[in-house]
């Protein structure tokens, strides 16, 4: 190739690895440049893992520097590089592979110096300060190495934390959204009570309403969903504990029931297990009711669950993320309750946080779902307990 030191000069005036070079190393260095090697836009001149055998000298365009992720398709881009600067100068330092890819981010085009010339051009004898010099190079050639892959790291941390906090804007404007969506619809629904028989046929479609908006939002999240509780995974373990732990609670409702007719005058003489007697409901009416209960508590579960309770624990920091998330969801979803009565909204709290704890051991909807319908079908339908 026919290049003039002036050129030579020119190009890497701003280039510390050729700083200080004289005339005359200047003409040794154009005398091992074999060839120009020309590129495509998003063509790679090296890439990450092969053998280091030349250096290039960026003549035209530009290339990025890109690092791949060990455990997925994913490249970062670690850096930018222009005319006059060097690429592959690690190799220099130790004979170790590529530790970055580089490939053209526009047409490009680079002076190739092989690193076998290099090495040819040095001299045979090195002093001592001359050859501590290289050891040294030698390991922070190595050490260069090893910050590329922390760089890549960073970099997955830095998009990590970026995407969770993009879904948790996204998470609480739905919170937000479906929150005032839901007490405009109670308000609707409080108007339509004087011409309705039954509140039923409105409240359900509202519910279900919801629980479509929540598995959309699901199906469209960075996250998968089993994080959502949507997972057959521990759900033995969560079956099991789900019914043993709902038997205490169960016959502390009907020790609440009782208490109940021996204190207050309003139900002096009413029978514990009242099995939906007082309501003057006939069996068929009861065994809907039941199928029905039956079918919605799991949806409530989801909502409260999968909707607020695990997206808060993956958004939260700090070593009580776990009980505040139970906590808000919790809060939130005894919330809207008040509509019915304030007392029903204080028996659903402790019920709630007794749920979500009982979510958070297997993060499964199986254990708590079947326990809500224990409970509720219990409390509601056997003792006659204002449950849900």
């Amino acid at each position: 190739m026919d290049y003039s030191i002036r050129q030579i000069r020119e190009l890497i005036s701003d280039n510390s690895l050729f700083n200080k070079f004289s005339d005359e190393q200047l003409d040794k260095l154009i005398s091992i440049i074999q060839e120009t090697r020309t590129l495509k836009t998003g063509e790679y001149l090296v890439r990450e893992g092969d053998v280091a055998e030349e250096l290039f000298l960026i003549q035209s365009g530009e290339f990025d520097v890109v690092k791949k992720e060990r455990a997925a398709e994913k490249f970062h881009i670690l850096a930018t590089l222009h005319p006059g600067m060097s690429i592959g100068e690690v190799s220099l330092l130790d004979a170790g592979p590529r530790s970055a890819s580089v490939r053209a981010k526009t047409d490009a085009s680079a002076l190739v110096i092989p690193i076998a010339e290099l090495n040819r051009l040095s001299g045979a004898e090195q002093s001592l300060d001359v050859q501590m010099k290289i050891n040294l190079a030698h390991e922070m050639g190595q050490r260069l190495r090893t910050t590329n892959e922390t760089t890549v790291r960073t970099l997955r941390e830095k998009l990590d934390e970026a995407e969770k906090r993009a879904e948790m804007g996204r998470f609480m404007g739905r919170v937000l959204i479906g929150t005032c969506l839901y007490m405009f619809a109670l308000g609707a629904t409080k108007s339509l009570s004087q011409y309705l028989p039954d509140t039923t046929m409105v409240t359900v479609p509202i519910l279900m309403a919801f629980a479509v908006g929540l598995i959309i939002n699901i199906r469209t999240s960075i996250f998968p969903a089993s994080a959502y509780g949507f997972t057959t995974h521990n759900w033995k373990p969560a079956l099991k504990e789900a019914v043993l732990f709902s038997l205490p609670v169960m016959v502390l409702t009907v020790i609440m029931k009782f208490t109940m007719t021996k204190t207050m005058p309003a139900m002096e003489g009413a029978a514990v297990f009242d099995l939906y007697r007082s309501a003057g409901a006939t069996t068929e009416v009861i065994i809907f009711s039941i199928i029905a209960y039956a079918i919605f508590a799991p949806v409530q579960e989801m909502i409260s669950r999968s909707g607020m309770q695990s997206s808060f624990q993956m958004f939260l920091d700090g070593k009580h993320k776990t009980l505040l998330s139970i906590f808000l969801s919790t809060l939130l979803f005894s919330s809207t309750h008040l509509h019915v009565s304030f007392v029903l909204a204080l028996l659903v709290f402790p019920l709630g946080l007794f749920w979500g704890w009982l979510y958070s051991r297997h993060s499964t909807l199986i254990g708590v779902a079947t326990s809500h319908v224990l409970i509720g079908v219990f409390g509601l339908f056997v003792v006659g307990f204002p449950m849900a």
